[in-house]
């Protein structure tokens, strides 16, 4: 006989935002290996020497005004966790106190770079807690907190430190997930080939999207206040794009064509003269050209014989034309979902691999969080005879890294945690 399933009470609402900044807001991260760190972080001068080289080549990484001078401090209490290293205390020329730590520290103390960087690896590829405590040592919570405390960093602020690197196209689409039993989305937004938005929710009506997908707008206005996206791709959910449309209203809402395509395909899986006359249309240069091979396809059906499920398909799809025809007039938007697919595919396996969400709001919404941001910064998996000429997706959209190893990088990336001004971004 089966076990009885055992429930939990777990607050399913999202909570207010604090209304101050998170504590490692108030840390600036330069990267710094422990080779480094040993040779010149007791020494004041050659310390200066190597945040001025930093607030020279990556300034995004420093608050502002750091440019208008500071001075060292003194240093911080030895860490309890990792014996021997303290962090470095400065006041910038406006009065206010900020802590300097090496990138091959993490945050919180829980570790060193060369510590961490293979179970994160892993993490990031769906790896269980319990299997990195055999591998790693630790407990299974060390892990998972490792991970929801990356999760803390802004999403979009870590992932890109340039505002002229935010994406104007965008794809979204909510995850259906299993939260302690009952029914929970991920609202997923991507752009640029990085995920720039995970947001749990209970519901995904108007009220909770809007909430969800919000906190992916407050972090791309804290890079820069005047973002607005030119489009976003759904697969059609009104809620989904009342959200967006909300949220941005200058933005354009392109409808997926796949979803429409796989509509059909799935009633018919052998028609394959009628799926590749859909994927002609697809491929229109222009939408003229669209618009009337949508017709030719239209009166090419009426001549064949459906079944009464494809025929409503196909009316379906013709009939939502000029929802289609709206991408021609953006181009390079996202006319398909799979942007936003490829990594709700990863997050699949990572849900079926921890059997569902088990926590709070909160905490499961950091660990989401968490896994996006090691997402963005993993390195690419190496190619036989074809030279990268980018090492991670954040490298890509960003076109620089602070550091050779993706870890050191990603430390870098949170400097400030990703947050540019002093209130919360994340609301």
């Amino acid at each position: 006989m089966d076990a009885r399933p055992k429930t939990r009470r777990v607050n399913r609402e999202r909570n207010a935002p604090a209304p101050q900044p998170p504590r490692g807001a108030k840390q600036i991260v330069i990267p710094m290996t422990r080779q480094q760190y040993d040779e010149i972080w007791h020494d004041a001068e050659r310390t200066r020497a190597a945040v001025a080289g930093w607030a020279r080549s990556a300034p995004e990484l420093f608050p502002p005004g750091f440019d208008r001078g500071y001075r060292l401090h003194g240093f911080g209490r030895p860490s309890r966790k990792l014996p021997g290293i303290k962090l470095r205390k400065l006041l910038t020329a406006d009065g206010a106190s900020y802590w300097l730590r090496p990138s091959f520290v993490a945050g919180y103390m829980t570790g060193t770079v060369d510590e961490l960087a293979y179970p994160l690896l892993l993490a990031a590829h769906g790896v269980p807690p319990w299997l990195l405590t055999i591998g790693f040592g630790h407990s299974a919570m060390y892990w998972h907190r490792v991970v929801e405390r990356l999760g803390r960093s802004s999403l979009v602020g870590a992932t890109i430190r340039d505002p002229a690197r935010l994406p104007v196209h965008l794809a979204a689409d909510e995850h259906h997930a299993d939260w302690v039993g009952q029914k929970g989305y991920v609202a997923t937004t991507v752009g640029g080939g990085c995920i720039l938005g995970v947001a749990l929710t209970a519901s995904a009506d108007d009220v909770h999207l809007r909430e969800a997908y919000g906190v992916f707008a407050a972090e791309a206005r804290d890079v820069d206040p005047e973002y607005a996206p030119a489009t976003v791709n759904t697969d059609g959910w009104a809620a989904t794009r009342n959200a967006f449309q909300a949220l941005f209203p200058a933005i354009a809402v392109v409808l997926c064509f796949l979803h429409g395509f796989l509509k059909v395909r799935d009633r018919c899986r052998k028609a394959r003269e009628l799926h590749r006359r859909v994927w002609e249309v697809y491929r229109a240069a222009t939408a003229a050209e669209f618009r009337r091979l949508m017709g030719e396809l239209q009166r090419w059906c009426a001549t064949q014989t459906w079944t009464a499920a494809v025929g409503a398909m196909l009316e379906k799809l013709w009939g939502k034309t000029e929802a289609y025809v709206v991408a021609y007039d953006h181009p390079g938007c996202q006319r398909t979902s799979n942007a936003v697919d490829r990594p709700m595919n990863r997050l699949c396996r990572l849900m079926y691999a921890g059997r569902g969400l088990h926590g709070h709001q909160g905490s499961s919404e950091l660990r989401l969080r968490g896994w996006a941001l090691l997402m963005n910064f993993r390195p690419y998996a190496r190619r036989s005879n074809r030279p990268r000429s980018h090492d991670s997706p954040a490298h890509r959209l960003n076109g620089k890294r602070y550091h050779e190893h993706w870890l050191h990088n990603l430390m870098a990336s949170t400097s400030l945690m990703g947050f540019r001004n002093p209130k919360p971004a994340i609301g």
